[in-house]
């Protein structure tokens, strides 16, 4: 079966959206034009977003359709299975869910788990009729675009923890102010020694001598060499910062970032319980964690054309060791035999050598999938 909306003009919506997530705004305003997007892009009955009220218990926060009256406020039951995948954190289990219950009468329902950070789990769900057009059952197609309207919707719950614009507006100032202080103006002596340089051996008369020349050019190669060391330390100490957010940070921040040039929002599975994976990762372990689902999705959104990407890193014990493992799939042409030298793969090979790990890169029907993998050191 084939989704009724063109894959083209889909990806265009989505992007769309995805622009005006990462643009800013009003919160609710932003989810209600994503949950009303669920409803009409799926051509759904009633859209649903549900969102944790307190431990343990779960609302419909938003609902879009004429079932809103059901269950706009209303708590999920805790014995539902909705309820009990929301209580166990199973995302696996919540995805599987086929109906939701509306007034006593099960709907056809397609749901998208949404990992919202302080927010705790919850869910995008759209329900249609029991028969008519469009049919009561989903197809592929439609779990892409829900499982890209939750991630932005997730993107959206959590683009107030990442500071207030007033504090981005400070570090772009910061920067601005670090990279025009040292090396705009250690460029621009450069470039005032070159035109001199280039006047003196224009002009009529004798030219400049040797040394001259021999001199000017010293220090503007010196003159660069600092401009290039002061823009790394500014580079550095940017990175310094980074890297005090704990690793689920990071890797959402990357999924985040990847969006632009994806053109939607990849899906992305962690732990049930992503703090212990925070705790248990050595430093040098999760940098090579963060690099490489930051180069497969580079190199999805480089070469695959894909319309789905996801992204699973999970921590588990083979044996007496622990092991991390990062899955990287996508849906797209899969990996062109033609081509011999594949840079990307060499590099996140070399990262997991350095920990006694893997990786290896598999053809899927349709699509890719990277696999790394490497040992965790005893503790």
């Amino acid at each position: 079966m084939t989704s009724t909306t063109p894959p083209r003009a889909g990806r265009s919506r989505v992007q769309d959206l995805a622009g005006a997530v990462l643009a800013g705004g009003d919160t609710e305003g932003l989810l209600g034009l994503l949950v009303r997007s669920a409803r009409t892009d799926l051509h759904a009955r009633t859209a649903v977003l549900v969102l944790p009220l307190a431990p343990g218990t779960w609302a419909y926060e938003l609902v879009e359709g004429p079932d809103a009256a059901g269950l706009l406020g209303g708590l999920v039951d805790p014995g539902s299975p909705a309820g009990r995948a929301l209580e166990d954190a199973d995302v696996g289990a919540l995805e599987r869910i086929g109906a939701l219950r509306v007034d006593g009468t099960p709907r056809p329902a397609l749901l998208a788990a949404i990992d919202a950070a302080e927010f705790g789990a919850g869910f995008l769900a759209v329900l249609r009729e029991c028969s008519g057009a469009p049919p009561a059952t989903f197809t592929a197609a439609d779990r892409e675009r829900l499982d890209a309207l939750a991630g932005l919707i997730a993107l959206t719950l959590r683009a107030p923890s990442l500071g207030s614009s007033g504090e981005l507006e400070d570090e772009r100032s910061r920067i601005a102010r670090d990279l025009h202080d040292l090396a705009i103006q250690e460029l621009f002596a450069v470039g005032m020694e070159l035109e001199g340089l280039t006047d003196a051996l224009a002009a009529p008369g004798e030219p400049p001598s040797n040394t001259r020349i021999r001199s000017s050019v010293a220090a503007s190669v010196q003159g660069v060499e600092n401009a290039v060391a002061q823009i790394r330390q500014i580079v550095q100490s940017l990175r310094r910062e980074r890297l005090e957010a704990t690793l689920t940070e990071q890797l959402r921040h990357e999924v985040g970032l990847a969006t632009a040039g994806l053109g939607f929002v990849p899906a992305l599975r962690l732990p049930p319980h992503p703090a212990e994976m925070d705790a248990e990762l050595p430093a040098e372990i999760a940098e090579d964690v963060v690099a490489v689902v930051r180069e497969c999705l580079a190199n999805a959104a480089r070469h695959a054309h894909a319309s789905a990407v996801a992204v699973s890193v999970s921590v588990y014990s083979e044996g007496v060791d622990r092991v991390v493992q990062i899955n990287v799939s996508d849906n797209g042409r899969g990996i062109d035999p033609a081509v011999s030298r594949r840079s990307g793969l060499a590099n996140m090979s070399s990262r997991a050598r350095r920990h006694s790990g893997w990786v290896d890169a598999l053809s899927l029907e349709p699509g890719t999938m990277v696999s790394w993998r490497v040992t965790l050191p005893a503790r």
